[in-house]
């Protein structure tokens, strides 16, 4: 899923008032060159309203370690925007096509790295094999207590001290997240509580490394290196090393500076590791102003997997979706579920969805119901005949509505439920929820006010429409 908002379009009303006037008779009067002045001078002055981070001692050092290593610079600087935080802006202008970052193979963190290190020996006789997600985990804590004695210094200690990803909510806010995130967010640490539990049986084999391992590898410890690599890794194949577990695939690679670069649904990059070049290298193919922020696409996710999988979400982001399960609209059937004949076609129904995919990726979002929700609505509210000949009853047109009436009326009730269960969340989180002291807290708030937003417009389109054909 490695590499890896876009506000809608409005019309704003400007009022055009005796001041603008003015301006622009003055704007006129100057002159070409005047005005070829101010626009360098205004340039300069938004870039200077982006406090830089290159004044930081870690930053410098960042910068100079990569060079010294055969990075070349692209015209990218290191700052901190006030909108996302720490970022990568352009010291000059990028257009389509535009070779944005090229990162040597020697500047990447692999399992290559780990097994020519070090950490080898002990990495390939290791029991239970490790995943390639435990060993760049490991190779991070061994690296960050060696402080300046480690190559990769320069490079770790620009890395966060803590996350802001299900690992690291608090119980409150886990209880205040909706139902199919919470369920998420709990498995999110189940498996890194697995992956600790598993690794820490061997960890007495490093005590010749590190005499005092017990300190050095807590489940603190983890807990960053394994979020660090969740949340910053990029795309790279590795050789799959033989003595390493195969259930996770070797496809992971620590890259310092490109992950710096932050996510915007609106622009489009290509990533790989360049074969002939031996560098991983990031092409953007949309344009970037002089001193604007440079973005890379974590790809097309809704702003549940963001904060899942990266620790974010984003304000009007595109992609963002509610789900439901299917057994959500089986509730909303208005049917005697326990009468025979109903059980056996409903049981015909759910085996049909089954066949064609249709149980799961159920969702509404802006744009109203998901194709394959109201394909699974359709299938749901179908009778004897029409599940005996079901894909011509998906094909109707508008001239025959047949059972269209009862897809609305049971979609409208799916949505009012999930609303009735939705709104309490929101205010209970209200109540309970800093997001004045806790960054997780306004990603919360943002994901359930979203999502109500979703639910309602949703709710309100299928009732404008009450009588038309679903959009297919």
């Amino acid at each position: 899923d490695h590499p890896r908002w876009r506000r809608p379009c409005v019309n704003v009303g400007v009022h055009v008032g005796p001041w603008f006037c003015k301006f622009t008779n003055e704007m006129t009067r100057r002159g070409r060159s005047w005005r070829h002045r101010r626009r360098k001078g205004q340039q300069r002055a938004d870039g200077a309203r982006v406090a830089s981070l290159m004044s930081r001692d870690d930053s410098i050092q960042l910068m100079r370690w990569l060079k010294k290593n055969g990075f070349q610079d692209t015209h990218l600087l290191l700052a901190d925007f006030p909108d996302t935080g720490r970022g990568v802006m352009a010291t000059r202008s990028l257009k389509a096509g535009d070779c944005i970052v090229s990162l040597p193979e020697n500047l990447l963190i692999t399992t290559t790295t780990v097994v020519d290190s070090y950490l080898g020996h002990y990495i390939k006789n290791w029991k239970p094999h490790l995943t390639p997600k435990q060993v760049l985990s490991l190779y991070l804590i061994a690296e960050r207590s060696r402080r300046q004695d480690s190559f990769w210094f320069p490079y770790i200690q620009t890395l966060p001290a803590s996350y802001t990803t299900p690992s690291y909510f608090s119980t409150v806010e886990v209880n205040t997240l909706p139902p199919a995130v919470q369920e998420a967010t709990l498995q999110h640490r189940r498996v890194l509580q697995d992956s600790y539990k598993s690794l820490r049986t061997s960890l007495h084999t490093l005590e010749p490394l590190f005499p005092d391992w017990r300190t050095v590898f807590t489940f603190k410890a983890y807990r960053w290196a394994w979020s660090t690599v969740y949340t910053r890794s990029v795309y790279k194949r590795g050789p799959g090393w033989e003595f390493l577990d195969p259930s996770d695939p070797d496809v992971y690679a620590m890259a310092p500076l490109l992950d710096m670069l932050n996510h915007s649904p609106s622009v489009e990059t290509d990533t790989d590791f360049n074969m002939n070049s031996r560098c991983y290298e990031v092409t953007t193919l949309t344009s970037f102003r002089k001193y604007g922020q440079v973005f890379i696409n974590y790809d097309a996710h809704d702003n549940a997997r963001l904060l899942m999988e990266y620790g974010f979400v984003i304000p009007h982001n595109p992609h963002s979706v509610v789900t439901f399960k299917i057994d959500d609209i089986v509730d909303c059937l208005d049917v005697d579920k326990n009468s025979p004949n109903n059980k056996n076609l409903l049981q015909k129904k759910m085996d049909l969805l089954s066949q064609q995919n249709l149980t799961r990726d159920l969702s509404c979002s802006m744009e109203g119901l998901s194709w394959r929700l109201q394909t699974a609505l359709q299938v749901l509210c179908m009778d004897h005949s029409g599940i005996s000949d079901w894909r011509s009853t998906l094909g109707q047109t508008p001239d025959n509505p047949a059972h269209w009436p009862e897809v609305q009326l049971v979609a409208q009730r799916l949505l009012n439920k999930r609303l009735e269960q939705h709104k309490p969340l929101i205010t209970v989180a209200e109540e309970v929820l800093d997001p004045r002291s806790s960054l997780i807290s306004v990603f919360i708030l943002l994901l359930l006010r979203e999502n109500l937003h979703i639910l309602e417009h949703s709710l309100k389109e299928l009732e404008m429409h009450n009588g038309d054909k679903l959009e297919k």
